[in-house]
């Protein structure tokens, strides 16, 4: 297996980003060793002719400069190939990456989400599915990656004696995937409790995203026809505050009345979790069922509590979390709110060094599939019809076949007309 601790002659940390439109741009970042160098990228169609963007230092440091270059006037939906440079005449592998669909076309594209990754190497074990979870991810080649936060543990991996070096190590380890596909972060309590012996400032000057609300904590951005939005929420017993709040749902609202088919927030702690490490934050739950079910949003990806475990659509969150459906496999406009949560990518927990064991024998009523046996990502498939299908892959970190965990579709985006009429049909029929 690749050995990812080991820094590529000239340049590493590679990774990519849409800050800007990401039908048009991409914004390319590595570590040049060469504080001196120039910061630039040659990119070029497949096979095409190569060109040239300079960009600026993000970050200058003992070991060299974080570099910056936006790739700006991208033709949508193209597949391009990049170089970093290195100083003088020398330049960095050959990458790819393809360029989003349009702003609000309807097109298919593959989405991936994983979280609670850890670092490959950490002497207690603890991070066994952390190289298979990248090269599943890296052979699937989607278009964008969303990590839901806790990337690297730094309080327990004794291997690094500054938090700086183990975002060094994060990054190296995760260019299989974020050279090819932006890897656009959602902040976890590892990133952000000073008590865990973290703090934001590093990640955030080594990150670049949208500029959001909050010093970035969060942001949004459009891909295609479908909206995500980064939701910074760590605290394990408290709901967003105010400020946080109004935001996410103005955010919503212009992002329906732009036309935008899906709306897809990410959260770190989860509104709903049976497992024992990470419970259900209720406050959350509380708080954001209400907002989710008037808006109309069909599905909320969430990480933390090391388990899978997925709702079945529910409606009237918190007071009876109903089901709108029994299916295990496919749900309409009509239905209510999924609440999905994958984890972990790659870790198991440091507090009963394994996976979360669930506090019931028995799911609540609303689970529909849970898992506590292995480590698990999952890919978000947007159809060209307009569906949406969702696969959640697990591995046992031993080499062996992936497995399938679980696999639903959700019938058509729900456009705020849509919303409407369901949120209409409930109040006349009642949650079935």
């Amino acid at each position: 297996m690749t050995d990812y601790s080991a820094h590529v002659h000239g340049s590493d940390q590679l990774h990519l980003s849409w800050v800007g439109d990401p039908a048009s741009t991409m914004t390319v970042i590595w570590r040049s060793c060469d504080r001196e160098a120039e910061p630039v990228v040659e990119y070029r169609e497949a096979g095409g002719e190569w060109r040239t963007a300079a960009g600026s230092h993000r970050l200058t440091d003992d070991l060299g400069a974080l570099q910056e270059v936006n790739l700006v006037g991208l033709e949508p939906r193209t597949r391009y190939e990049y170089r970093v440079g290195c100083g003088g005449d020398r330049w960095g592998d050959v990458s790819s990456f393809e360029t989003a669909p349009p702003h609000g076309e309807v097109s298919a594209m593959d989405v991936v989400f994983v979280s609670d990754t850890g670092l490959i190497g950490r002497k207690d074990g603890l991070a066994d599915g952390t190289v298979q979870v990248i090269e599943e991810i890296a052979r699937l080649d989607p278009l964008l990656v969303l990590h839901g936060g806790d990337f690297a543990y730094f309080d327990t991996d004794r291997r690094f004696e500054f938090l700086e070096e183990a975002i060094d190590y994060f990054f190296n380890q995760m260019v299989p995937v974020a050279a090819h596909a932006p890897m656009m972060p959602t902040w976890g309590n590892h990133e952000l409790m000073y008590i865990l012996q973290e703090r934001i400032e590093p990640w955030l000057e080594r990150y670049a995203t949208p500029e959001g609300s909050e010093g970035r904590l969060n942001y949004s951005y459009d891909v295609g026809h479908v909206h995500f939005l980064s939701i910074c929420a760590y605290q394990f017993d408290d709901p967003l505050p105010e400020e946080r709040l109004r935001w996410m749902i103005e955010d919503i609202r212009a992002a329906q009345a732009a036309g935008q088919r899906w709306i897809i927030p990410v959260l770190h702690v989860a509104p709903f979790a049976e497992g024992r490490n990470h419970p259900s934050n209720l406050a959350l739950r509380a708080q954001l069922g209400p907002v989710f079910e008037e808006l109309g949003v069909r599905l909320v990806v969430t990480s933390h509590d090391q388990a899978y475990e997925r709702t079945f659509p529910l409606v009237d969150v918190p007071a009876r979390n109903a089901p709108t459906s029994d299916s295990l496999v496919e749900y309409g406009p009509e239905d209510g709110t999924v609440y999905l949560k994958v984890s972990p990518g790659g870790k198991r927990s440091n507090i009963n060094k394994n996976f979360s064991n669930f506090a019931t024998e028995e799911a609540p009523h609303w689970t529909a599939v849970r898992n506590n046996t292995i480590h698990n990502f999952a890919r978000l498939r947007f159809t060209a019809d307009g569906d949406l299908v969702v696969e959640v892959h697990g591995v046992r970190g031993d080499g062996s076949p992936t497995v399938r965990v679980d696999e639903f579709t959700l019938r058509g985006g729900r456009t705020p007309v849509l919303a409407q009429e369901a949120a209409s049909a409930r109040a006349e029929g009642g949650s079935r």
